[in-house]
């Protein structure tokens, strides 16, 4: 009496379902991360330290990823996605126990390209081969298939800390460019918009003066400016009232804000004025570069640069 051999049916190969199922878990969580903190390094002004936080982040993820698909499945026997749904990539043919290594791994998701360029055909293509490949399973010879091996312990405990930790990721990475980005730009504008409102008055303030009111003019000014340009300021004040003074007024005609920063900013004013005493009094305009610091929500001169002296205005010489 002979034992009659017995048959082992075929293994069918992974149901389409499935395959996109752990794909998206080997591959949705990293590119979200790498997604999110991308587009928050274009944001950050290059070279910075946020910039480098970004930068940082997205190549961990990058890095991350590749490690669960290439060298996991070659280690453990798994990747993420594929202990999930229980799925494994064998070698094509009958060879379903051939084991495949990290450089046929590599070259496979790297033939995923073929999959997305036509349109993303290759990725459904396995709805109708019949050994359910995608065209990079037929570059490098490769089948999806279920497996009856024991799926790590944890399993569970372990996909919900990876989605949570990379939602938590691209939170941070979204609410970082908002803070750093979006509020800096604000208050760029807010302070743009109040210079150009208090900036050019308090020039003609600090810069006008009377002989009779001479002490007053020159405390006034000296309120309007910070203590650095207070060294330059009272010196300059000194020479005046030395000098005999004369009757000095200034009006701003045009102002243009050159860059402007919270807290911060630099302002390019045109002055017009009239000089002398009464009966003598000669027209004059001067072009002046101005930084403005904010301090305690009051806007003061941090510097003064005469970018052209005071003539006489056009008409008056």
């Amino acid at each position: 009496m002979t034992d009659a051999a017995v048959e082992v049916p075929p293994i069918e190969p992974a149901r389409w379902r499935a395959r996109a199922a752990a794909i998206a878990l080997d591959l949705v969580p990293g590119l979200a991360v790498m997604v999110t903190m991308g587009m928050a390094a274009l944001s950050f002004p290059a070279g910075g330290p946020w910039w480098w936080v970004a930068t940082v982040l997205a190549a961990s993820a990058f890095l991350a990823t590749a490690v669960n698909r290439i060298l996991l499945p070659v280690i453990t026997g798994w990747s993420l996605g594929r202990a999930v749904t229980g799925l494994e990539v064998v070698r094509g043919g009958d060879a379903a126990e051939s084991g495949v290594g990290s450089i046929r791994l590599l070259l496979r998701d790297a033939a995923h390209l073929l999959d997305t360029l036509p349109l993303l055909l290759g990725w459904i293509w396995p709805l109708r081969d019949k050994r359910r490949r995608t065209f990079a399973d037929m570059v490098v010879r490769t089948e999806v298939r279920p497996t009856t091996r024991q799926r790590p312990v944890n399993l569970r405990v372990l996909t919900m800390a990876v989605c949570v930790g990379a939602s938590a990721l691209c939170l941070a990475g979204a609410a970082s460019a908002y803070a750093v980005v979006y509020q800096r730009e604000h208050r760029s504008d807010l302070a743009r918009t109040q210079i150009l409102r208090q900036g050019p008055k308090i020039v003609a303030d600090m810069l006008s003066y009377d002989p009779e009111t001479l002490q007053e003019d020159f405390e006034r000014a000296q309120n309007l400016a910070t203590a650095k340009y207070r060294e330059q300021l009272v010196p300059q004040q000194e020479a005046i009232r030395d000098a005999k003074p004369v009757p000095n007024f200034y009006r701003v005609t045009d102002a243009a804000v050159l860059d402007a920063a919270p807290h911060r900013a630099t302002v390019l004013l045109f002055l017009q004025g009239q000089r002398g005493t009464p009966g003598k009094e000669r027209l004059i305009s001067a072009t002046v570069r101005v930084v403005f610091v904010e301090s305690a929500d009051t806007w003061q001169v941090d510097d003064l640069s005469v970018v052209s002296k005071p003539e006489p205005a056009e008409g008056d010489k």
